[in-house]
């Protein structure tokens, strides 16, 4: 994918910020009883903030001190937490008097210059997550527990796909396999099982998906022909609001359409069962190159490796797992592996969770980021007793990007599963409004 690290997710409830109308160079409310009326000065504030009838040379709020915010290049207040606004309107953390959303909104009554209510809508990111299950013979094997290999990676996955994050991802699968490749002209390769991506996808999962190893259909294990043949049907309908990637979950060495055996010959060092060109491609090099090209149109391949696995780097099993791995996202990548019914599900989840980022990307961008922590409320509802998060243990402006607010720690966990519901709200000045 491109990649899990760099996803930005649409915000589950919206991303409502409050912005002001001017640049941080507009005076107090006018009039005293409006919605946002206030007449109190740095002069008649007791105590008033401090920081009152400090320059500001520049024009800007940033550099004035929380409290307070820039008039004629002077740092002034017109209200504290308990004096100075009229009803309707509350004192925010610049010293202005901004009025109580629901109560004065944009331009309320009596208030032509204070801060009105803006919406900004974080821009739409949504992993696509396509799970390609190896349904070869050896998929039927006792896997520990009541569950064959095939029956842990349903257990799984379906579980992955019911619980709340099918709200935020779009989740397909593909299961593959084949019946000795090319071989009196069959069929190669075969996909029996093929649910598309949706939203709340579960339903379709159980109907479509079965748990019992289906045998009738194959029992080998073209990995590359099927990584080809998925990736040429997902390209057409790509979805172009977020990555794909492809899970790649198998339990077996490849072999191909061309040669229905997954290596060669221990004796003879050749090819068994080929059809096709006298020299056939090695099985294993055309996985690798299946995700090369997958990475390559844009989509991503994480393999997932079902059993027992040698942590060996030189093993030769996990030497191709490795080159699957780095080939499908164009760098170095992770080898997951689930050698019993928990670990499997936990590498499943894993792998899910990485593709989902915790940066929240806006359209508007904040004026000054170095001090934007204490002017907002950054909230994920069912998360932390509802309170705002902090900053920057959980949240932050992602540095070097003025326009992405990033989760992190904890924050982070809680809207990587799913459940919450992120909002923010920002003192005046703080989001330039173009």
């Amino acid at each position: 994918m491109r990649s899990s690290l760099s996803i930005a997710i649409v915000a589950f409830g919206g991303l409502l910020m409050l912005a002001c109308g001017g640049s941080g160079s507009d005076g107090p409310p006018k009039g005293g009883g409006g919605t946002g009326g206030a007449g109190l000065s740095c002069e008649t504030l007791v105590p008033a903030p401090e920081g009152c009838d400090e320059l500001c040379p520049n024009g800007s709020d940033t550099e004035c001190m929380l409290g307070t915010h820039c008039l004629n290049g002077v740092c002034v207040a017109q209200c504290t937490a308990t004096q100075g606004c009229a009803i309707g309107a509350s004192c925010n953390v610049r010293g202005r008097c901004v009025p109580n959303v629901g109560t004065g909104g944009t331009g309320g009554s009596g208030n032509t210059n204070g801060c009105q209510s803006v919406t900004i809508t974080p821009i739409p990111s949504i992993p696509n997550i396509m799970f390609l299950v190896d349904q070869s013979g050896s998929m039927d094997a006792d896997f520990g527990g009541n569950e064959n290999r095939w029956e842990a990676a349903h257990t799984a996955i379906t579980g992955i796909v019911s619980d709340p994050l099918d709200d935020i991802v779009r989740f397909g699968l593909t299961t593959y396999t084949s019946r000795n490749g090319f071989q009196a002209g069959r069929t190669c390769p075969i996909l029996p099982t093929q649910i598309d991506f949706e939203f709340n996808n579960s339903a379709t999962f159980e109907r479509d998906y079965p748990y019992m190893y289906p045998s009738a259909d194959g029992e080998d294990t073209p990995t590359g022909d099927s990584i080809d043949a998925l990736v040429s049907q997902l390209l057409p309908n790509l979805p172009d609001d977020g990555p794909t990637i492809i899970v790649l979950a198998t339990d077996g060495l490849p072999d191909s359409c061309e040669c229905a055996d997954n290596w060669p010959d221990p004796i003879s060092d050749e090819f068994e069962y080929c059809e096709g060109p006298p020299t056939p491609t090695n099985p294993q090099a055309e996985a690798v190159s299946a995700a090369v090209a997958a990475h390559a149109a844009g989509i991503d391949v994480f393999p997932l490796w079902v059993g027992n696995l040698s942590s060996s780097p030189t093993n030769p099993t996990r030497m191709h797992m490795q080159a699957v791995a780095n080939a499908g996202v164009g760098g170095t990548g992770t080898v997951w592996v689930g050698d019993d019914p928990a670990s499997l599900s936990a590498a499943f989840q894993s792998i899910v969770s990485d593709s989902i980022s915790c940066d929240i990307q806006m359209e508007e961008r904040f004026a000054d980021p170095v001090t934007t922590c204490p002017e907002g409320d950054v909230l994920l509802q069912g998360f932390n007793n509802d309170e705002p998060l902090s900053c920057p243990e959980q949240w932050r402006v992602k540095p070097e990007a003025n326009d992405v607010i990033e989760l992190v720690g904890s924050a982070c966990d809680a809207f990587k599963s799913g459940s919450s519901t992120f909002s923010a709200t920002f003192a005046c000045g703080a989001i330039v409004v173009e």
